[in-house]
């Protein structure tokens, strides 16, 4: 099996849970037959392909490269920085509903600076002249594959783009902005914009909110990547030139989002609240437990009081 065949069957699943191969770097064709791998011969313990992708996308290295490397050179993404840096953050302490719930605006926020960016050659306006989702998805998709059928030099590339371009299509057009009444049921009902904002739906299921943010993440590295491909010179130097073992800013990234999600593993002051209120109806803890973290807490609190003296 090539390259391309194992890619359209692990795609093919993928895009069933509302996924798609990773647009990074280290997606080698090598990584692309592990994948495979992963579907054909799944290990229960680690999830299969599903945990596979999961790990891929929360990787403490991979967000700090993403915010490096491809949000901060991506424009539209620039006035929204504030609050990617701080879902990244709540991201790796295990804060699912804090991140999400800041995530899913920012998808339209960025969508509508890129139409701006592009009213010149992008229709994104209806007859009354107001910005319509759809119209500029369509018009969007079309312009991204016009450019990206001019790419004759690299036809990997090109393919690798095109793939990017059908998953932002099908997430955008056919998932995320579905009608309340189009999307009551199945994987649909998880992951659309209108039911979160307004209705607050699937914030109480823990394995639906992360995927969620494993959705969310992924989208909004699509994006980027879309928005990147249309500077060659803009992609290679933040792909082939990225120099990401001197970068500052993103070794500190790096390290704290390591910290925080090897600390997550064990019980940090989130996962205390997790397992604690907002997952009561399982009973991970009992009232002697909450009882001895209130003593070490205590003791914590007092520690900080004689420090401050």
């Amino acid at each position: 099996m090539n390259l391309w065949e194992a890619y359209e069957k692990v795609d093919k699943h993928l895009n069933e849970k509302l996924l798609t191969v990773p647009p990074y770097p280290c997606v080698s064709d090598k990584r692309v037959q592990e994948l495979l791998t992963c579907l054909e011969n799944p290990d229960p313990a680690w999830g299969g392909l599903d945990g596979e992708i999961l790990r891929m996308i929360k990787n403490p290295w991979q967000r700090a490269y993403q915010i490096e490397y491809r949000f901060k050179p991506t424009k539209i993404f620039n006035e929204f920085m504030k609050v990617i840096e701080s879902a990244t953050y709540d991201l790796m302490i295990g804060n699912y509903i804090c991140s999400y719930l800041s995530l899913v605006p920012v998808v339209e926020a960025i969508l509508r600076k890129w139409s701006n960016e592009k009213s010149n050659e992008i229709e994104s306006k209806n007859k009354k002249g107001d910005f319509k989702i759809y119209i500029f998805e369509k018009n969007l998709v079309k312009y991204l594959n016009e450019k990206n059928n001019e790419r004759h030099s690299n036809i990997k590339f090109q393919k690798w783009i095109s793939n990017q371009i059908k998953y932002f299509d099908f997430m955008i057009g056919e998932v995320f902005y579905l009608t309340f009444n189009s999307s009551e049921e199945g994987v649909e009902k998880e992951f659309n914009r209108n039911r979160t904002l307004h209705l607050l739906d699937n914030i109480e299921d823990s394995e639906v909110l992360r995927d969620n943010n494993t959705r969310i993440f992924l989208l909004l590295d699509i994006i980027a990547e879309l928005y990147l491909s249309l500077d060659e010179e803009l992609y290679a130097n933040n792909t082939f030139y990225a120099d990401y073992e001197k970068n500052i800013d993103f070794n500190l990234r790096w390290k704290i989002y390591l910290k925080n999600a090897m600390e997550s593993i064990n019980f940090t002051d989130m996962t205390i609240i997790d397992f604690a209120f907002l997952q009561q109806d399982k009973k991970y803890v009992s009232d002697e437990q909450k009882q001895k973290f209130i003593e070490k807490k205590e003791y914590q609190i007092q520690f900080i009081q004689s420090n401050n003296r």
